[in-house]
C-alpha cells in the first residue's frame, strides 16, 4: 500500500514546479500573443506608440487604429 503514494511523492513537487516555471502558460500574466509577444507593450509606453506598433504587428486594422488615434486624441 505505501508504494502506491511513493508515485505521488515525486508528481506534486513536479507538478509545482512546471507551474511556476517562466516559460509556464500558467506563470504568465495578462494577454500574449502566439508568439510570445505581450499584445500591449511596456507599461510605461504611451498610448498612441502602443497603437502604433499594434498596427505595425498587424494585431488591429487602419481602421481601428483610427478610432482609437481619435479616441486618445
Amino acid at each position: 500500500m505505501m508504494f502506491l503514494w511513493l508515485p505521488l511523492l515525486f508528481l506534486i513537487p513536479f507538478a509545482f514546479v512546471w507551474m511556476v516555471r517562466p516559460e509556464s502558460e500558467v506563470a504568465r500574466c495578462g494577454p500574449t500573443h502566439p508568439y510570445g509577444h505581450s499584445s500591449a507593450g511596456p507599461a510605461d509606453a504611451d498610448p498612441m506608440d502602443i497603437a502604433r506598433l499594434r498596427l505595425a504587428r498587424g494585431e488591429i486594422t487602419p481602421t481601428e487604429y483610427e478610432q482609437i488615434r481619435r479616441l486618445i486624441s
